[in-house]
C-alpha cells in the first residue's frame, strides 16, 4: 500500500512477492535503462533480488517439487495397488507430466492424459484378446489409438494413447487386471500431481508485468532518440534508421503473447489469496499490451512519414527546416514522457484493490503537455503547407502525433479498467465457448423470469 497525506489520492499498488513459479528470461536486448533515482520506474511486483538468483532459486523450486511429486505418487501407488504387481511407475510418470505452472493447466493435462492412456490401454486389451500379438496387430493398435486420440481432441496428448498400448504389450500386461492396474496407476499420478499443484500453486504474473515495462520502456527510449535527434543537428539517412527501429520493435510486441497467457492462467481456479486480488492482472497487462501496439503502429506510421521526407531531398521541408524539427522534437519529447507514465500506470492496477490515482494523475499531467506541443506544432504546419504543396505530408505527420497522443488518454484505461472488474461468473476460468453457453443459458432464464407472472398457475 502507498499512501500519500491525502487519503483521497491514496493509491493501491500490488504486493512484492509474486512468486513466478518458473524462471524469468527477459527477451530484452538494448532496453534504456530507467534513469538513477527515478524511484517511479521501479516495478511493484519487483524483489531486491539479483535476476540470477531469482532464476536458481525458482528452478530449485520446480525441480525439488517434481521429484517429490513424482516420489509421493509412486509410494502411493504401492500403497494402493495389490502385492506382486510389476513397479507402478507408470504412476510418477504421470505425475511428472500433469504437472504444471498452474492449477487450470495441470487440471487440464490431467484429464487428458487420463483419457489418453484409459484409451490407449483399452485398444491394447482388445486387440490382445482377440487377435494376439503381432507386426500389423501393433499396426492397427497405433492407427485405432490415433484416430481415437484425434477423435477425442487430445491435442498434444494424442501420443499417449498409442505409446500406453505399447507399454501394455511391453509389459505383457494386456488382461483386464493389468489393464485396470495402469489406468488405476495413471488415475493415481494425475490425482498426486493435482494434489502437488493445489498445495503450492504458482502465480505467473512477474514475467508479463516485466514484459509490459520492457515494451514501454523501449518505447520511451525509441521516442527519445528521434526527438533527441530532431532537436540536434541533422544527420544522414537519420529517419530511414528510426524507421527501422520503430519496425524492428513492432515484431518484438508480438512475442509478448506467452507471458501474458501464462499471467492469465496462473489466476485461473488458483486458491491462493494473492491470486484472487490479483484476478484481473492477465487482462490488464493484455490490455496496456494491446494499447502499445496500436501506439507502435501509430509510430511506424511517423517514422515512415519521415522517412518519405528524408528521400524527397532538400525539397523536404520537415527535416530541413529548423524549426519545425524542434517543434516536432518537443512534442514527441512529451509523448516519450507519456508512453513512460503509461507504462507505469498499467504496471499499478493489477490488483482487484488498486486505486491507481496518482500514476493516472501522473499520466493525464504529461499527455496535456504532449497536447500543448502538438498545437505549436501543428500551427507551425499549417504556416508552412500555407506556402508550399507539401500539406499531404504535413497533414499525415500531424494525424500521427495526434494518434500516438489519443492511445495514451486516461479515459481509455480507466474505462477498460470498469469493464474487466465488471466481467465476472462463469468467464473467470471456462474457455470461450462453454463460457458463451452458460452465459446465453443465464439470459435465457433471466428473460423467463421477467415474463413471467406471480399469479400464473398451472
Amino acid at each position: 500500500m502507498i499512501c500519500t497525506a491525502n487519503p483521497a489520492f491514496a493509491e493501491t499498488l500490488p504486493g512484492d512477492g509474486h512468486d513466478t513459479g518458473m524462471p524469468f528470461v527477459s527477451f530484452r536486448r538494448r532496453t534504456a535503462r530507467p534513469r538513477r533515482g527515478d524511484d517511479t520506474a521501479r516495478s511493484p511486483l519487483r524483489l531486491a533480488v539479483p535476476l540470477g538468483n531469482r532464476e536458481f532459486w525458482a528452478d530449485a523450486d520446480r525441480i525439488a517439487r517434481l521429484t517429490l511429486t513424482a516420489v509421493a505418487a509412486y509410494l502411493l501407488a504401492l500403497a494402493v495397488l495389490p502385492d506382486g504387481v510389476p513397479r507402478p511407475l507408470l504412476a510418477p510418470l504421470t505425475a511428472l507430466l500433469v504437472v504444471q505452472f498452474s492449477v487450470y493447466q495441470t487440471i487440464r493435462a490431467s484429464i487428458l492424459r487420463v483419457v489418453a492412456v484409459t484409451a490407449g490401454v483399452l485398444v491394447a486389451v482388445m486387440a490382445a484378446s482377440t487377435i494376439g500379438f503381432s507386426w500389423w496387430t501393433l499396426g492397427l493398435t497405433i492407427l485405432a489409438a490415433l484416430v481415437i486420440g484425434h477423435v477425442l481432441r487430445l491435442r498434444e496428448h494424442v501420443l499417449e494413447a498409442p505409446i500406453s498400448a505399447m507399454l501394455i504389450f511391453a509389459l505383457g500386461a494386456a488382461s483386464e487386471s493389468g489393464a485396470a492396474e495402469r489406468i488405476l496407476e495413471t488415475l493415481l499420478g494425475a490425482a498426486t500431481g493435482l494434489v502437488a499443484t493445489l498445495l503450492a500453486p504458482s502465480v505467473r504474473v512477474r514475467p508479463a508485468e516485466e514484459a509490459v515495462h520492457d515494451i514501454a520502456e523501449r518505447l520511451r527510449a525509441l521516442i527519445e532518440d528521434i526527438a533527441d535527434g530532431l532537436r540536434g543537428e541533422r544527420t544522414e539517412h537519420e529517419a530511414a534508421r528510426w524507421q527501422e527501429a520503430a519496425e524492428r520493435l513492432a515484431r518484438e510486441i508480438g512475442r509478448t503473447d506467452r507471458e501474458l497467457g501464462a499471467a492469465e492462467e496462473s489466476v485461473r481456479l488458483n486458491p491462493r489469496t494473492q491470486a484472487r486480488r490479483l484476478i484481473d492482472a492477465g487482462v490488464a497487462l493484455r490490455n496496456a499490451m494491446e494499447t502499445m501496439e496500436h501506439f507502435t503502429l501509430s509510430l511506424r506510421g511517423l517514422t515512415r512519414s519521415l522517412a518519405d521526407d528524408e528521400r524527397l531531398g532538400e525539397k523536404g521541408r520537415l527535416l530541413t527546416d529548423p524549426t519545425l524539427r524542434r517543434e516536432l522534437g518537443d512534442a514527441l519529447a512529451g509523448i516519450a514522457a507519456s508512453i513512460a507514465a503509461y507504462g507505469r500506470l498499467a504496471r499499478s492496477d493489477l490488483a482487484r484493490d488498486a486505486r491507481p490515482f496518482l500514476a493516472e494523475h501522473d499520466l493525464e499531467v504529461r499527455v496535456d503537455v504532449a497536447r500543448e506541443r502538438r498545437a505549436r506544432l501543428a500551427r507551425r504546419l499549417h504556416e508552412r503547407a500555407a506556402a508550399g504543396d507539401l500539406w499531404p505530408l504535413y497533414g499525415e505527420v500531424s494525424m500521427d502525433v495526434d494518434r500516438l497522443i489519443e492511445n495514451l488518454r486516461v479515459e481509455h484505461r480507466a474505462r477498460a479498467r470498469e469493464h474487466w472488474r465488471r466481467h465476472r461468473g462463469a468467464s473467470r476460468h471456462l474457455p470461450e465457448r462453454p463460457v458463451q453457453v452458460v452465459q446465453q443459458a443465464g439470459h435465457q432464464l433471466r428473460r423467463a423470469a421477467g415474463s413471467g407472472r406471480p399469479d400464473r398457475r398451472p
